[in-house]
């Protein structure tokens, strides 16, 4: 990034950062009315590969080491592949995105868990709590939805394990730090995930992709949105110090994400649903709020 300076706009990043994340649920959805989700997975990485490749022709930056590469290719395989993977197979299995933004809003508890265990250290018996809090409020949604049919529950467990490979993901990363400069890092990231992804996509689905008007507007969403513009919101956040502000409103995640599925698929949540909503929320800000010598969740999730 070129910012020598905080911005003037900085602390309204975590809130732009969270509304971007939290519609990508919605609009994923919306994709995949025209498309299949492993087409949707490969589409994505490729839009943002070919999107990335004239920023980093320009920048020209310095090529990491091997090992470096091996560390970047990992955390893509858990924080790219495993995650929006299991996110779109989801949501074409029938599970609300106000069901998977739930568990992609407890991110916080299984990145304390995760780095607990890391560290060799039982995570202590509040963030199982907060853990068992979240997930019962993940129920009461389900029961209340009332779609108990094979697929959308596949959907939903699907959902829980993204965003435990997300948690993988960002605890290696954090872990690791493989020295990198900023583009090359989604650049390489992305050309792996591509690689990947195409020819699965080719070989179990063919091509199953229809260029209607909403498919191009979620697509251009979903690459210029979440995967360039989130990016540099993230680099930023995380170059000045404010990415512990993400961590701290990231039981909102689920309401706003149902919001948006309403306004962009009319998928409703039902009003007796948003108790399950505070109840998962409450089980993120017990974790975010527990004293920082027993877990470092907001700096293990920058």
């Amino acid at each position: 990034m070129s910012l020598q300076h905080a911005p003037r706009w900085l602390p309204i990043a975590p809130w732009l950062f969270l509304f971007v994340w939290s519609a990508g649920y919605g609009v994923a959805k919306l994709a995949l009315e025209s498309t299949a989700p492993l087409n949707l997975l490969a589409l994505r990485f490729i839009g943002a590969t070919l999107a990335l490749l004239p920023v980093a022709m320009i920048v020209r930056p310095d090529w990491p080491d091997r090992l470096a590469i091996r560390d970047l290719v990992i955390v893509a395989l858990f924080l790219q592949l495993g995650h929006f993977l299991c996110i779109y197979l989801g949501l074409s299995f029938g599970a609300s995105a106000g069901v998977l933004a739930l568990f992609a809003a407890s991110q916080p508890v299984f990145i304390a868990i995760v780095s607990s265990l890391v560290n060799r250290h039982f995570p202590p018996l509040r963030i199982w709590l907060g853990l068992v809090v979240g997930l019962a409020g993940a129920a009461w949604v389900i029961f209340v939805q009332g779609d108990f049919s094979d697929g959308a529950l596949l959907g939903a467990v699907l959902g829980f394990v993204a965003v435990i490979s997300l948690s993988l993901g960002q605890v290696y990363d954090k872990r690791q730090q493989p020295m990198c400069h900023p583009v090359l890092v989604y650049m390489i990231q992305y050309a792996f995930a591509s690689a990947v992804s195409l020819p699965i996509a080719w070989w179990i689905e063919g091509y199953q992709t229809e260029w209607t008007p909403s498919l191009v507007g979620a697509l251009s969403y979903l690459v210029f949105g979440n995967s360039l513009l989130g990016i540099f919101l993230m680099l930023t956040m995380v170059r000045f110090g404010a990415i512990s502000q993400v961590t701290s409103i990231m039981f909102l995640v689920p309401g706003i994400a149902a919001l948006i599925a309403w306004l962009v698929v009319n998928e409703v949540m039902p009003i007796l649903a948003w108790p399950g909503i505070a109840l998962a929320a409450a089980g993120v800000l017990l974790v975010l709020y527990a004293p920082p010598s027993v877990v470092p969740v907001k700096e293990a999730s920058s």
